[in-house]
């Protein structure tokens, strides 16, 4: 029997590598840890990990013939979400960077919750939590 850890990483396909992994590091504060070349596609792909040192995203490249399907999977209504401990703050914070947000901040029970969309317009979620997932 094995048992899980934690979760190790996201992958995301993006049209645009190099770009994808510089909008993390600038919008969001990731910080590149590996990079190499996708020698299928031509392109680098990444892992880039979240400030507090514990998440990271892949960054692969998306298959040119179809830009909402990665090996027949569509990819429409997938998104990852970001804690954060001040929603407010952090909107703000991205408005300023150029980052459009669908609505304002929503309450759901005890937590806030808003989405924004990635350069290539994946689903990405802010959300403050009254009490952290256990």
């Amino acid at each position: 029997m094995f048992k899980v850890r934690s979760l190790e990483h996201v992958a995301i396909a993006y049209r645009d590598t190099d770009a994808a992994a510089q909008w993390f590091c600038n919008a969001l504060g990731f910080e590149v840890v590996f990079k190499a070349l996708n020698p299928t596609h031509g392109v680098n792909f990444y892992f880039v990990k979240d400030p507090a040192g514990t998440g990271l995203i892949e960054i692969i490249p998306m298959p040119a013939a179809n830009a909402t399907k990665l090996g027949g999977i569509s990819t429409a209504h997938v998104h990852i979400a970001f804690d954060v401990d001040d929603i407010y703050a952090a909107v703000e914070a991205l408005q300023a960077k150029g980052v459009t947000f669908e609505g304002p901040p929503a309450k759901m029970g005890e937590n806030m919750l808003v989405f924004f969309r990635d350069p290539e317009g994946a689903p990405l979620q802010l959300v403050q939590r009254a009490k952290p997932l256990k």
